[in-house]
């Protein structure tokens, strides 16, 4: 009666290791980091399928990309944020703020509003492809 006690308690001491090293290996499954070929600088090219122009914002907006948080520029106003990603080719920009200095940056607000609605990503040819529920929105080339 003894050993059969004690094989049980062995049993439950191995059950339970096991059982706690799974969960903590499901934790980094789940991570919500971002893609290694997304982090890096990207500057923006086309919003709502029109090539942007130095006449619709101070300068080219930009993204600087990295594990979980960003940060950049509007064309004008410094912004960052977190980044979270939930499975292959989904992003989403959350906790965006904005500086608010008043600028020639006519694009501004659409750019943040389109980052603020951002569901999904892809990269092809060196370009990243950022995309909400209703299409394609925005693309930026490699910094």
């Amino acid at each position: 009666m003894k050993k059969i006690v004690m094989l049980f308690a062995a049993v439950l001491v191995i059950c339970g290791c096991k059982s706690s090293k799974d969960a903590g290996s499901g934790s980094v499954v789940s991570d919500n980091s971002i893609e290694k070929k997304l982090k890096q600088t990207w500057i923006l090219e086309n919003l709502n399928g029109k090539m942007i122009t130095e006449k619709d914002f101070s300068s080219f907006p930009k993204l600087e990309m990295g594990a979980s948080t960003f940060s950049g520029s509007t064309g004008c106003n410094g912004i960052k944020g977190d980044l979270s990603s939930k499975g292959a080719g989904k992003l989403q920009f959350q906790s965006i703020t904005a500086e608010t200095k008043k600028c020639n940056a006519k694009k501004e607000g659409e750019f943040l509003q389109l980052l603020r609605t951002t569901s999904g990503y892809s990269i092809e040819n060196n370009k990243l492809y950022l995309s909400n529920q209703f299409g394609l929105t925005m693309s930026f080339k490699k910094g």
